[in-house]
């Protein structure tokens, strides 16, 4: 990831992130929409993949409970819980 970082410089303007947190999770919400749009563009499935699994480990982080949390909806998902209306997770 580090040889992606030497990269890839990107400013955030502070400006644009200021507010309420509805207003700043609105934001994520597009910038994640359109990190999804450009990684649905990559041709190489090998290089979605990759990607993909960047992001995770990015997002993750060291956060046990986010991990767990994770790895719960995934095993859910796995399963195919996710349409069940009458699964508590």
């Amino acid at each position: 990831m580090e040889e992606f970082e030497e990269i890839i410089e990107i400013e955030f303007d502070d400006e644009e992130f200021e507010g309420e947190d509805d207003i700043r999770l609105t934001e994520i919400y597009k910038l994640a929409v359109k990190l999804l749009e450009h990684l649905d563009r990559l041709k190489s499935q090998e290089l979605k993949e990759a990607t993909s699994l960047m992001i995770i480990r990015e997002l993750l982080s060291d956060d046990r409970v986010l991990i767990g949390l994770a790895s719960k909806m995934i095993q859910d998902l796995s399963l195919g819980y996710e349409d069940d209306p009458t699964y508590s997770s």
